[in-house]
């Protein structure tokens, strides 16, 4: 008797000693839950801060580990943009928490609790298209907002803290808003921002002024910011107005591809003879961008153009208005022919010499009437835009007087330059009245 009731009570204590084991983990005699709830908030706070180093601080990660270098890489700011980085803080300040207590559970030493965080519905909110980084932050501020529940993982470290232990894939889309590259819509308004006004200019116009002129063209020059926004897939282009009304229509070409916009229109494009001068007036080139949303006007620039009355026999030449261009009409009525010589079988066509060349020559066929003295000066630029050909005609290579003289032929002046090697690139020629600036005129070659 005694025996069998010795066999209950030892049942009895083994089952309350099974129960007991069994709720160690919900009542944590120890203390432990107290501990993990308080890392468990101390995490979810860096979480909010977007602090990789104080993340990975209180976690079991090393720094060096694949994990660390993800969300470290994640979490910088390197290398990105000012719209990105107003962008990533503007979703940042809406990371909120909230730790479920009753989620916790603690065995063998290691431990866990549900995070539940709130963040911003960035992505509905990168749906709509915005041209200022203000607009698109308030809409980030005004969102609606999405739960991302991470149960946190811990165990304790060398110093016996708990840390968590689970700083993987899945926790690190919680930052997916760092993988946007925030693109803002370009409007007319920046693209003129982008303009270079010291380049930018007509070209052989004086004080935006052309007299007798077979073209008009205006060079746009950008900052080299434009080349970020090659592949947005804007358009520029643009059109010419005479007296107001609009008279001819440039071709589009995309936005960024390049740091310039030429905006060339000949008397052929007007419907005049290749010899016509353009028609005395008031032009204006107006420069616009086109996109998905339409066109809109970016800049726009005016000039004038005076045509003199014609002179008897007034001429032309090949490659007038191409590669030379006479700035004083008085002279040119005894010009009988003019053009780049071939030299040593070194011209490759009107306008290209090779690289052999030796002796680079402009000439005139005169009347025999004209005896006058003219000066002339060389200048060479390696590229050919614009702004590089002005930055070259600040300083001559070459300078010399010259006189006609005859030949079986006829009367000649030759403006000869003579050099060891030439270079590749665009050499300029400028002929003036002996004595003064007073331009005749210019024109170039190329070396190739």
């Amino acid at each position: 008797m005694v025996k069998k009731i010795f066999l209950k009570k030892t049942a009895s204590a083994i089952m309350a000693g099974a129960l007991l084991l069994s709720l160690t983990g919900c009542l944590d005699l120890g203390g432990g839950k107290k501990a993990v709830l308080a890392a468990a908030e101390a995490f979810a706070e860096t979480v909010t801060g977007a602090k990789a180093d104080d993340i990975i601080s209180l976690s079991s990660l090393d720094k060096k580990n694949k994990e660390a270098t993800v969300l470290t890489e994640l979490l910088s700011n390197d290398g990105k943009s000012d719209d990105d980085k107003a962008f990533y803080q503007a979703v940042e300040k809406t990371i909120e928490y909230e730790i479920d207590e009753e989620s916790y559970s603690n065995s063998k030493g290691t431990a866990s609790v549900d995070i539940v965080f709130t963040i911003a519905d960035y992505e509905s909110v990168l749906d709509t298209e915005y041209t200022k980084i203000d607009d698109l932050t308030a809409a980030v501020k005004k969102a609606d907002t999405k739960e991302i529940k991470f149960t946190a993982e811990f165990v304790k470290n060398d110093d016996k803290e708990w840390v968590v232990d689970n700083i993987n894939k899945k926790f690190v889309k919680l930052f997916d808003y760092r993988n946007q590259t925030i693109e803002l819509a370009l409007t007319a308004d920046m693209i003129k921002e982008f303009i270079n006004r010291d380049m930018s200019g007509f070209w052989l116009a004086d004080n935006a002024k052309y007299k007798d002129t077979m073209f008009i063209e205006y060079n746009y020059y950008f900052s080299s910011d434009v080349l970020d926004y090659k592949d947005r897939g804007v358009k520029l282009f643009f059109k010419l107005l005479k007296d107001g009304q609009e008279v001819f229509t440039g071709e589009e070409e995309t936005f960024g591809i390049a740091t310039n916009v030429k905006c060339k229109v000949s008397n052929e494009n007007l419907g005049l003879k290749n010899s016509d001068y353009l028609e005395s007036g008031n032009y204006e080139i107006d420069l616009y961008m086109k996109d998905h949303n339409g066109e809109q006007l970016v800049d726009k620039i005016a000039v004038s153009v005076e045509k003199s009355a014609p002179k008897p026999n007034a001429k032309t030449f090949q490659g007038e208005g191409d590669y030379f261009i006479f700035k004083n009409n008085d002279f040119k009525q005894y010009i009988l022919a003019c053009g780049w010589l071939n030299t040593d079988n070194t011209l490759k066509n009107a306008k290209t010499y090779s690289k052999d060349v030796k002796k680079m020559c402009f000439s005139y066929k005169v009347d025999p009437s004209c005896t006058a003295e003219l000066d002339y000066a060389y200048y060479y630029s390696e590229k050919g835009d614009k702004a590089s050909l002005e930055e070259a005609m600040k300083n001559a290579i070459y300078h010399a007087s010259v006189k006609p003289k005859q030949f079986p032929e006829g009367y000649f002046y030759d403006f000869l330059y003579t050099m060891d090697q030439a270079k590749t690139g665009v050499y300029i020629i400028a002929i003036f009245e002996h004595g003064t600036n007073n331009l005749i005129m210019v024109g170039y070659v190329s070396v190739s």
